[in-house]
């Protein structure tokens, strides 16, 4: 029955679903992993106290619990990969990716390992597993966890451009007040416009101050060290036993000296009350110089909010001067609010501008990554069709068809790869010939892979896969080629604010073109090829997967040429 219904609704409703499910599928981490640590200290209470047995067979059945939720686990993770495929390639290979790291990490075997060594009563030995288990654990939780990093940057991408777009109406707010008043505008009419402007501004100022503020959270320490309690705890504990070594050190020379300490007391109390003020001046010194220095989005963030806080300043001021006819110095009071209006846009560009090179700093590595494997892997698969040609006396036809069956799969899989590629490329929305590389070599490897499993070994399939080679040491380099301008970006940044702010591309232009003439030249190749087969005989005209083959060959190039044209017309930028 559910079947049968809309397939509109059943998309909405898995839109808002699976979001909900991978959360309950992280926090279903944090009681595993509780589970297991608190096991892990009773293990020791127990090995230390010498606890009856009963109590090691409580701790076997917690243990057990713990194996049990960990194997649903896994479950969990192949059917949300599952449901993921198609509607978000990206958490679907992300929750793949977890489920095969905990395979690697066998934390299966692990864990009934810790129940068969409890169950025998080697608490020592299930204590050492147990704490290797919650490492491994850890582990799982942060690649789970990666995956929110790139919506949370998109959300506060989204809310510096929103930041932006409200400061880019105030300054021409501002401009047209400054504007009519130098034109002789009424002032009482100019006075309430100003006192709306500057209201504005102190609202965008309060925003960008909660923004500055959350960054500020996310970015310190402490809030690090705050999801490790137990380096808090020891530290705690440290500075506790140095504290009671000191008293007990300083308490001879107390009963010896007396009143003398107790004479000097109140002048040291008297130093030390004179010391905070400055203390507290000079911390709050250190504070506005980091915020003046510093690069970081906090940073830039409240030096935004000062800007801005200055910007409404110099608008009551304008006011205050509309209010008393004084129209001269009030206009320069708004000039001066604007360019504090401008500097602030000029910090919250840069903040998008870093936010932007993160980003594509982090996407280059992923996509180098994997165009890197599906490379080695294609190779791979290239040399075994290649040996496969070659004619072998002690391979029968049998053993052929089954290495053919196994190249198949394998050239499936890399164009599984290409497809969760495509869709990290399709995501940034910057480039053009990346996606099309990609998409072509998605479509090759299906093919490649159906002659395959088929057994056909042949010139054309080998074109193929050499295609497919040549395309991906093409995509490799020119990943490599953006990541070594990235970090040359990063290690000599260019002063100055751009004339025109834009987003950064994924890769330049140059290399889009490039990549474009490649994938043309391999057009080019593959009907030269194809030619040649139909001039080899009447029979292979009429074979129907040539006529397919064609008919990809022209969509091919169409696909080619409106890559080239948003390339030239700048429909990525």
């Amino acid at each position: 029955m559910a079947k049968k219904a809309g397939t509109g609704g059943t998309g909405a409703a898995m839109k808002h679903f699976l979001p909900v499910t991978i959360a309950v599928t992280v926090l279903w981490f944090l009681p595993l992993s509780r589970c297991l640590m608190a096991s892990r200290f009773e293990v020791t209470e127990i090995e230390s106290s010498s606890a009856p047995i009963s109590t090691s067979e409580s701790l076997v059945d917690r243990e057990q619990d713990v194996l049990r939720q960990f194997r649903d686990l896994e479950k969990t993770f192949l059917r949300l990969a599952d449901l993921l495929a198609t509607s978000d390639p990206r958490r679907s290979a992300l929750l793949r990716s977890v489920f095969e790291q905990a395979r690697n990490e066998e934390l299966d075997n692990r864990l009934h390992t810790i129940v068969t060594l409890l169950a025998e009563g080697q608490l020592l030995k299930a204590g050492n597993r147990q704490s290797s288990a919650i490492d491994a654990l850890k582990q799982l939780l942060d690649l789970l966890e990666s995956g929110d990093t790139d919506r949370r940057l998109a959300n506060t991408k989204e809310e510096v451009k929103q930041f932006l777009a409200r400061l880019s109406k105030l300054i021409s707010r501002q401009r047209d007040i400054e504007g009519s008043t130098e034109a002789g505008g009424k002032e009482p009419q100019l006075s309430d416009r100003q006192n709306t402007v500057a209201d504005e501004t102190h609202r965008l100022s309060d925003d960008v101050d909660g923004f500055a503020k959350r960054m500020e959270a996310r970015d310190s320490p402490t809030a690090r060290q705050q999801s490790d309690p137990s380096g808090d705890a020891n530290n705690s504990k440290d500075s506790d036993a140095k504290d009671s070594d000191a008293k007990d050190s300083d308490a001879p020379s107390q009963t010896s000296e007396g009143s003398a300490g107790d004479s000097s007391k109140g002048t040291a109390d008297d130093k030390g009350s004179e010391s905070e003020p400055n203390n507290e001046s000079s911390t709050d010194k250190q504070e506005e110089a980091a915020d003046n220095n510093g690069d970081d989005e906090s940073s830039r963030a409240r030096r935004t909010k000062k800007r801005l806080a200055a910007a409404e300043k110099r608008m009551r001021a304008a006011r205050e001067k509309l209010d008393q006819s004084q129209r001269k110095e009030a206009r320069s009071e708004q000039e001066k609010a604007i360019e504090e209006l401008e500097t602030a846009r000029a910090e919250l560009e840069e903040i998008l501008r870093q936010m932007r090179e993160e980003e594509v700093e982090r996407l280059l590595v992923l996509l180098e990554v994997r165009v890197r494997a599906m490379l080695r892997a294609e190779k791979a698969v290239l040399a075994g069709t290649d040996k496969l040609a070659t004619p072998s006396q002690t391979q029968s036809d049998r053993e052929r068809q089954l290495e053919a069956s196994r190249l198949a799969r394998e050239q499936g899989l890399i164009g599984n790869d290409a497809l969760k590629a495509l869709a990290l490329v399709r995501d940034d929305g910057s480039a053009v010939a990346i996606p099309e590389a990609l998409e072509q070599v998605r479509e090759d490897s299906a093919q490649a892979a159906a002659r395959l499993t088929r057994g056909d070994v042949g010139g054309t399939t080998r074109g193929i896969l050499e295609d497919i080679v040549l395309s991906l040491e093409e995509m490799l380099g020119a990943l490599e080629k953006a990541q070594r301008e990235q970090q040359s970006k990063a290690q000599n940044p260019s002063g100055g604010r751009p004339a025109e702010p834009e987003e950064q591309p994924l890769v330049d232009k140059l290399a889009e073109l490039k990549m474009i003439r490649s994938l043309q030249k391999r057009v080019n190749t593959r009907t030269k090829r194809y030619a040649q087969l139909l001039t080899d005989g009447a029979e292979q005209v009429e074979e129907p997967e040539l006529f397919e083959a064609l008919d990809r060959l022209a969509e091919r190039q169409k696909k080619i040429e409106r890559a080239a044209h948003d390339i030239a017309t700048g429909r990525t930028e």
